[in-house]
């Protein structure tokens, strides 16, 4: 099951995304985008934490 579900992650994203901005139009980011702290030193690759405002 986990397989699955990671290989549907980029269509949920691409879902996802559009539906969270059409909901909240004013969302953006509250820090520099070069500032986002990404884990490059992990299995998984992604953000620690993602701080938006609206």
């Amino acid at each position: 099951m986990g397989e699955l579900s990671h290989a549907c992650a980029p269509a949920k994203a691409d879902t996802a995304s559009p539906a969270l901005l059409r909901r909240f139009p004013d969302l953006a980011l509250a820090d520099p985008h070069e500032q986002v702290d990404f884990r490059v030193f992990s299995v998984v690759y992604g953000l620690h934490a993602l701080q938006v405002t609206w």
